[in-house]
């Protein structure tokens, strides 16, 4: 588990230690970095790194979740009107900038704990639920939004290890119809 800093300094050493960890991993193997290695490559004691972290695992943990708040404060392009669509190419904008970030969880085979931290993140906003799937029970809205942040997760992935040929509008058209068409026009939804 990770710490949750209470100042802008700590939480600005912590980020460093996440970053320590990322460029270790540019570098080695996950699974042959250890504490010591991150200590290293960031310049830190180790007691400082347990001060904010148990372990590698947790300073990973850290990195995508602080990886995935940073999509909240992600320069948004300006659009009058906003829409599925342009949502939609924001997320891929962003994730297209964080190329990096995603060639190294894949490199080091932890695409899973990006996509495992995006389906926890997506369904604890109880308010922004209920806003969009109102008169469903918790867990349906759950449900509901988890099936849809894994298939865009998904297709994002898919998308980045295939070069990234569409673009980021062409990926937003296309996940468009994830949420306004049916999957499978041929079956009678009206049952």
């Amino acid at each position: 588990m990770y710490k949750l800093c209470k100042t802008e300094e700590l939480a600005k050493r912590q980020r460093e230690m996440e970053l320590a960890l990322f460029e270790c991993m540019k570098n080695s193997r996950y699974e042959d970095i250890t504490v010591n290695n991150i200590c290293e490559h960031g310049g830190f004691p180790r007691k400082a790194f347990y001060r904010y972290f148990d372990n590698k695992e947790s300073a990973l943990d850290a990195l995508v979740a602080h990886t995935l708040q940073e999509y909240e404060y992600y320069p948004k392009k300006a659009v009058a009107n906003r829409t599925l669509v342009t949502d939609l190419e924001n997320f891929f904008n962003f994730w297209f900038d964080k190329g990096d970030f995603l060639n190294v969880l894949e490199k080091n085979g932890l695409a899973s704990v990006l996509m495992n931290q995006s389906l926890s993140f997506s369904s604890t906003d109880k308010a922004v639920l209920d806003k969009f799937l109102p008169g469903e029970s918790e867990m349906m809205q759950k449900s509901i939004i988890r099936f849809a942040i894994c298939g865009l997760m998904s297709a994002m992935l898919s998308w980045h290890n295939e070069g990234c040929v569409e673009s980021t509008r062409d990926m937003a058209l296309t996940m468009q119809r994830m949420f306004s068409k049916p999957l499978f026009p041929h079956l009678d939804y009206s049952k």
